[in-house]
C-alpha cells in the first residue's frame, strides 16, 4: 500500500505525461533505457533537455542573474503554482499551468489532478527556492520539496527530493510549463 501511495504521490508530484503512447521496447541491450517514451526522474518527457541547476564548491545553488521585477513575478508565480496544488483547488491550478506547455499534456495533467484530488491529500513544502535559469521568455525555479501524501485509510507516506520547475511568459505571465524532480 505504501508503495502504491508513493507512486500515486510522485505521479502528482511529476505531473507530466508523454507524448508518446507506445510501449518501450527491451531489447535487452546497454542502450535500453525509458528515456525514449517514458517519463523517468531525469526528463520527464521533455523535449528540451536543458533544464538542470549548478552548485558551487560548498553545495549551494547558483543564481542566475533576474532583473528585480521579473525575479518577483516569477517567485510569485511558483508560490501560486505550490499553493494551488496544496489547496486542492484545480482551477486555480489549472489558471497557472501554461496552455501549451513543453514538457506534459495539458488536458492529461487536469484529468489526472482531479482523481488525485479526490483520492489522496497531498501537500508539498518547498524551500531554497531559487531562480537558476531565466530569460525574458522562460525561467527556471530550483527547489528543494517535502511531499506528504495521505489517502482516506489514514495511510500516509513521505518524499523528499530537488524539483526544477520551469516557467515561460504567455501574455505576459509566468506560467508552469515543465518540471524535473529527483527523489532524495
Amino acid at each position: 500500500m505504501k508503495k502504491m501511495m508513493l507512486l500515486a504521490g510522485m505521479l502528482l508530484l511529476l505531473s507530466a505525461c508523454s507524448e508518446e503512447s507506445g510501449p518501450a521496447e527491451n531489447t535487452n541491450s546497454v542502450d535500453d533505457s525509458n528515456l525514449e517514451n517514458e517519463n523517468n526522474a531525469v526528463d520527464h518527457g521533455m523535449e528540451d533537455k536543458s533544464a538542470g541547476f549548478t552548485m558551487d564548491s560548498e553545495g549551494n545553488v547558483l543564481e542566475a542573474d533576474v532583473p528585480e521585477e521579473e525575479e518577483e513575478a516569477i517567485l510569485a508565480a511558483y508560490d501560486e503554482y505550490i499553493a494551488a496544488f496544496n489547496a486542492e483547488d484545480l482551477d486555480r491550478y489549472m489558471a497557472v499551468i501554461a496552455e501549451e506547455p513543453e514538457g506534459f499534456d495539458r488536458a492529461e495533467d487536469q484529468l489526472a489532478l482531479e482523481e488525485a484530488f479526490t483520492a489522496y491529500d497531498t501537500e508539498y513544502v518547498p524551500s531554497n527556492e531559487t531562480i537558476v535559469k531565466y530569460t525574458p521568455e522562460r525561467a527556471e525555479v530550483f527547489a528543494e520539496i517535502e511531499v506528504a501524501v495521505g489517502a482516506e485509510t489514514g495511510a500516509k507516506t513521505e518524499q523528499s527530493g530537488r524539483q526544477v520547475v520551469i516557467f515561460k511568459k504567455e501574455d505576459a505571465e509566468w506560467k508552469v510549463s515543465g518540471l524535473h524532480f529527483i527523489g532524495n
